[in-house]
């Protein structure tokens, strides 16, 4: 009677137990899993994004250029002054 052991020490895994425990070693592996599944899944999703930004690079750098362009013909061909040509 004294060595009996309650069900709720031995159903819950500690550090204390080895790591070849039955009940502690799938807890364990399964957190580990756990984890490295998310890290791969952030991994994914960071290069994901770092490749839109550098498409979003691309764009901005484009836009500009045609922007630039944009501007040189409008002060080429304006039949009017701009304020900003005016100062």
């Amino acid at each position: 009677m004294a060595n009996k052991i309650s069900n709720s020490s031995a159903s819950s895994p500690s550090p204390q137990s080895g790591a070849t425990d039955s009940l502690w070693q799938p807890s364990w592996l399964h957190w580990l899993i756990s984890a490295l599944s998310g890290t791969v899944e952030i991994e994914k999703e960071t290069a994901r994004l770092k490749q839109e930004n550098a498409k979003l690079k691309e764009q901005n750098a484009r836009l500009a250029e045609i922007d630039k362009k944009l501007d040189e013909i409008d002060r080429k061909y304006a039949t009017r002054k701009l304020k900003s040509d005016t100062n």
